[in-house]
């Protein structure tokens, strides 16, 4: 498997700091350990004077579909909730309300990343408290395309990164500048993903809706 650091982190523009002084960021990432079976390391994304952006790894030593098996069981990242509101229920978001709570500055995370011993899941924020939002549905998703994101079971993505967008939609230049402003919305989440495979030479897109692998341009946000 390429080096996990290759792909994503190639054009990264963020300048990170090893060791941000937030409250409560210990007890965050202890609780995050814990949920997700993970070690965990967090640095802070000075790109926003308001807000405090965070960068969070989780190291985790399970394959993809391990903690996709206990996801369902309820013993990897807590329980499916019973109503099946999946915004706003996973035990990262309740974590990082927790951390909000203790500081004046707000927090956001602006990119978050579980290194398994098989692949990589990669997301962006693309609005305000959007991973914090959508990771429980990302996940569930994400259980839901496992078949069609390994080619019907033949082979494991050593990457998964959420979102992409086709450069073909940047023509007019009305999804760039949304993403330069965070004018995004959940559904752009569920759209179109990039898939990294060993046996393709370039990333692949994985177009959600179709549950298809398509080969074609596309735009990640390495921002």
């Amino acid at each position: 498997m390429p080096n996990r650091q290759d792909n994503f982190r190639v054009n990264l523009k963020l300048k990170l700091e090893d060791n941000p002084q937030i409250e409560g960021l210990g007890e965050f990432r202890r609780s995050l350990e814990k949920d997700y079976f993970s070690n965990v390391a967090i640095r802070n994304c000075l790109s926003n004077g308001v807000r405090q952006n965070l960068v969070i790894e989780m190291d985790c030593n399970l394959k993809l579909v391990e903690i996709l098996f206990h996801l369902q069981k309820g013993t990897w990242g807590n329980v499916y909730p019973e109503d099946n509101s999946w915004s706003k229920s996973s035990p990262f978001s309740n974590a990082f309300k927790s951390l909000n709570e203790l500081n004046a500055k707000g927090i956001d995370v602006e990119e978050l990343s579980i290194f398994l011993k098989d692949s990589s899941i990669i997301i962006k924020n693309i609005y305000e408290n959007s991973i914090e939002e959508q990771f429980g549905m990302i996940l569930h998703t994400i259980a839901e395309n496992y078949v069609y994101l390994t080619k019907r079971l033949t082979e494991t993505p050593f990457e998964i990164y959420i979102p992409v967008f086709e450069e073909d939609l940047f023509e007019n230049d009305t999804k760039l500048k949304n993403i330069q402003i965070g004018n995004n919305n959940k559904k752009d989440y569920y759209a179109y993903w990039g898939l990294y495979f060993d046996s393709d030479k370039d990333a692949v897109i994985y177009d959600l809706k179709n549950k298809s692998i398509i080969f074609g341009d596309l735009y990640m946000l390495n921002h």
